[in-house]
């Protein structure tokens, strides 16, 4: 809570020990917030693979986002392209081949890059003339042979558009590589934020709770709980206090944020998040400095009754530590009521 609360006993109303003031009971919706800090990077990740031995004659620099279609990086000097698709590429297409899902992820991509054999391609697991026809346009576009056939390691298929995050350890330009080796380190484009929370925060959130991001300029940005860890990690003590004493195992929380704002160029900065645990709509809620402890655990507030005050005993619900609320009930509480609080 952000509030003290003092301790009441039956006197407390005509001894105060600090200035007061009034602030009203409202109805209004409650929510309670978790604190935590958090890291803006961007969600998923994936390993780029090289399908074919060669030497790397060109890679892309850090931070560079690649579409479908666009060069992911040069094997003696031959393009490799990105194509969108869950399959990984794991042979080579050419006329003969047997149907599969893989041929359909390579026609999905044709035809959206515009590359149809003048309409003659059509959606499907087959790979016929007209694909080999339509793979030709491809090539040429490329400047590469058109020789209608692909070998294995020419493609490389991932789910949508990546943003390098590194070249993989001793892979550089002019590197020869073996096939299946780790050439890339990629996520993908959206922006989201990397929180490591404690086990027992965890356990009160879900997946597509809501949560408000406030980013290094002190601007909101709304988002949501994307994933949620199932391993508890330790960080080393180097990396957590200089090697002084223990560390505490964390879970990772992803957080995507929601509108179309790009944020900048921003990447690895810290941000602090606020979330969403729950919510009671359409209840009673009074300023948490409002509450006074009273014997046992209980609390009370100080309601205005004319030129005098009166304790009113009340059951706390949730408190919303940002907005400073709490929410509260009592048979003789109503909204517009005015109850003590500190003034300074």
């Amino acid at each position: 809570m952000l509030a003290a609360l003092l301790f009441h006993g039956a006197d407390s109303a005509q001894s105060r020990p600090v200035p007061t003031a009034f602030a009203h009971v409202v109805r209004t919706n409650v929510v309670e917030r978790q604190q935590a800090a958090g890291t803006l990077g961007f969600s998923g990740s994936y390993t780029v693979f090289g399908g074919a031995s060669g030497v790397i004659t060109r890679l892309p620099a850090a931070g560079t986002t690649i579409g479908r279609g666009e060069t992911l990086y040069e094997l003696d000097r031959r393009p490799v392209p990105l194509f969108y698709g869950d399959r990984p590429a794991y042979r080579a297409f050419a006329l003969g081949m047997t149907d599969g899902g893989d041929v359909y992820e390579l026609k999905r991509n044709l035809l959206v890059l515009g590359f149809t054999n003048v309409g003659r391609v059509t959606l499907d697991a087959h790979f016929d003339l007209a694909t080999r026809g339509a793979v030709k346009e491809w090539q040429r576009a490329l400047g590469i042979d058109p020789t209608g056939a692909i070998p294995l390691g020419s493609v490389v298929f991932l789910p949508g558009a990546i943003r390098i995050a590194a070249a993989a350890n001793g892979v550089a330009a002019g590197a020869t590589v073996p096939g299946g080796a780790p050439l890339l380190s990629a996520t993908t484009t959206r922006r989201a934020v990397l929180a490591p929370l404690d086990p027992g925060a965890v356990s009160q959130l879900s997946v597509g709770d809501r949560v408000v991001v406030t980013m290094p300029d002190n601007t909101a940005v709304a988002g949501r709980v994307a994933s949620i860890g199932r391993v508890a990690t330790a960080p080393s003590s180097e990396s957590q206090n200089g090697g002084q004493g223990a560390v505490t195992p964390t879970i990772p929380v992803t957080v995507t944020l929601l509108g179309s704002r790009s944020h900048g160029g921003l990447d690895q900065a810290p941000v602090q998040l606020s979330i969403t645990s729950q919510e009671d709509r359409d209840v009673l809620a009074v300023p948490i400095s409002a509450l006074l402890a009273e014997p046992g655990g209980s609390y009370a507030v100080e309601v205005a009754s004319g030129a005098s005050t009166r304790l009113v005993g009340v059951t706390t619900g949730l408190f919303d530590d940002v907005a400073g609320r709490v929410e509260v009930d009592a048979p003789s509480l109503h909204a517009g009521m005015r109850v003590v609080v500190p003034s300074g």
